[in-house]
């Protein structure tokens, strides 16, 4: 079984030489999408080891015939086109639901975190200006957490951590899912319907995962809903917020604040930006809004433990 990994460096020594027993590993670092289409022209593979950061579409999958695997060490799947690997009869092997390994999983969560106490509390501007040898507080007054409702839309396994979180930091807990979740919310969190979140959180934060269904999720309709002078946290998929709407509200004042580790199309995006999105256009130019490169999920125990995981599953699923 031929196999070509392109993320060989986050993988530990060890899972590459289990790779290596019984199959023949290629490890490529390639750094754009036309590198990785010309290799693939010229080389076959049974199995594709995948990362963020390139497109497994059709053009590039069509290119293989002999393609059985595609591994990802992901949940969202966006980067993977999963219409072309069903019909062609290539098994995709993922994190996506393996429910009680991504409870270990938290680097995200904290992400998310990180990304509210430095938008709240003006870090940023306020690093900035002592870089540039100004000592002065008076223009930096900081919001606080504490008595506030925070709206946590997606409780999966990382809007559950979020609650926690949020508990901590005595705050009162909206949660909405698309499923019935009445028997999983704890003490201190209330269940409500989405329009209720929206329109009684002073923050909300954004955890759903990627479906079609889910693109453009947070559109005007919805942000209108929302209080006024909201902040908005996404480590989600930047499909799920229609962008135009989220600068809209952000000129009006509707939304006072955002912080979002990702962007639509982020997940094929690889060490340049390809277009630059209007939000980062209005981010130059403003200090209510942080924008970090789709790195939640990359902390070195959550990689490690993700990186060991998908290898033992694909091995135990070739070994079946």
């Amino acid at each position: 079984m031929r196999i070509l990994h392109l993320e060989p460096y986050n993988y530990s020594k060890e899972k590459l030489s289990s790779l290596r027993k019984d199959c023949f590993l290629q490890e490529e670092n390639f750094k754009i999408q036309e590198e990785l289409q010309l290799h693939l022209k010229n080389y076959q593979y049974d199995v594709i080891f995948t990362r963020l950061g390139l497109s497994l579409d059709k053009q590039i999958l069509s290119l293989q015939r002999e393609l059985k695997y595609v591994v990802t060490p992901t949940t969202g799947l966006n980067h993977i086109d999963l219409n072309y690997c069903n019909d062609n009869k290539i098994k995709v092997v993922s994190l996506k639901g393996e429910i009680e390994f991504l409870t270990t999983v938290k680097s995200t969560a904290e992400h998310t975190w990180a990304l509210l106490l430095t938008l709240i509390r003006n870090i940023p501007v306020a690093f900035q200006q002592v870089k540039n040898d100004i000592w002065e507080r008076h223009q930096l007054m900081a919001d606080e957490l504490d008595g506030k409702t925070i709206g946590i839309i997606g409780y999966g396994r990382l809007g559950k951590i979020i609650a926690r979180y949020a508990k901590a930091f005595d705050m009162s807990v909206l949660v909405n899912d698309t499923r019935e979740i009445e028997d999983e919310v704890k003490e201190g969190e209330k269940n409500v319907s989405l329009e209720v979140l929206l329109r009684n959180s002073d923050i909300i934060c954004l955890m759903i995962t990627y479906e079609e269904r889910n693109i453009n999720f947070l559109d005007y309709s919805k942000i209108q809903m929302m209080k006024d002078q909201v902040i908005l946290i996404n480590t989600s998929r930047g499909e799920m917020v229609n962008e135009d709407a989220l600068i809209q509200a952000l000129k009006s004042k509707k939304i006072s604040g955002v912080a979002t580790d990702v962007l639509k199309n982020d997940s094929i995006w690889n060490g340049k930006l390809p277009i630059v999105p209007e939000i980062i256009k209005y981010a130059k130019k403003n200090d209510n809004v942080i924008i970090t490169p789709h790195m939640g999920g990359y902390g070195k125990v959550s990689i490690k433990k993700t990186r060991d995981f998908i290898t033992d599953k694909f091995l135990n699923q070739i070994e079946k």
